[in-house]
């Protein structure tokens, strides 16, 4: 059920997996099929792609490159992309809080490393706001908020404790996790319940899932 990391120009597979980048295949299926439903398509292919994929990222660890795992997005991207939820998603994130989140300043990118980057401190609350914990979300995201250059735009990260900028590059998609997250958190458009375990769960809430 996992997802190779690449194929080479020639046709040779990768057959290395990553637990972050298969999460967020799966979030992608899970979308294709609401899309697919909603202009009157059938997807049994995608459904079948889309159980086996979260069986392997629930049950199956020893298929994803495990030397990853020093890396924040392998704790928290499977509940992001909503593969775990519930009592399992606060076990996973209890257990290893303390190993990748640095008091309010934010997230580790790297749990041997002393830098916080607002993108992975961004993607953590959107796990958290997604699970329904809408408190700690906010607090977690109050981490980094002033955390901008004069333009408005983010910092890629920062060392601790000094607070080094680094790299001092305005990066898109680290400032576009933070407005995802910010409308996670506060409910700013229709697209805020992308992430929300309760939406994708609820048949009233999304009339249009039913996998």
């Amino acid at each position: 059920g996992e997802i190779y990391w690449a194929i080479s120009p020639a046709g040779n597979v990768d057959r290395m997996a990553l637990l972050t980048g298969s999460s967020s295949i799966y979030m992608s299926i899970k979308c294709a099929l609401a899309i697919a439903k909603i202009l009157g398509f059938c997807m049994p292919p995608w459904e079948i792609a889309l159980t086996k994929l979260a069986e392997a990222i629930k049950h199956k660890p020893y298929l994803f490159n495990m030397t990853k795992f020093r890396y924040s997005m392998d704790w928290f991207y499977p509940i992001l992309a909503g593969v775990i939820t519930g009592d399992d998603a606060q076990k996973r994130l209890d257990k290893y809080w303390k190993k990748f989140v640095v008091e309010d300043r934010g997230v580790r990118c790297v749990s041997d490393k002393p830098w916080v980057t607002i993108a992975e401190t961004s993607e953590l609350t959107l796990a958290l706001a997604g699970m329904g914990n809408h408190e700690l979300a906010g607090i977690v995201f109050n981490w980094i908020c002033d955390r901008r250059y004069e333009d408005g735009s983010y910092w890629c990260g920062f060392t601790c404790p000094d607070l080094v900028i680094w790299p001092q590059d305005k990066i898109t998609w680290t400032n576009a996790a933070a407005l995802i997250a910010a409308d996670a958190i506060y409910n700013l458009t229709p697209a805020s319940v992308l992430f929300s375990h309760r939406f994708w769960a609820n048949p009233e809430l999304s009339p249009f899932v039913d996998f």
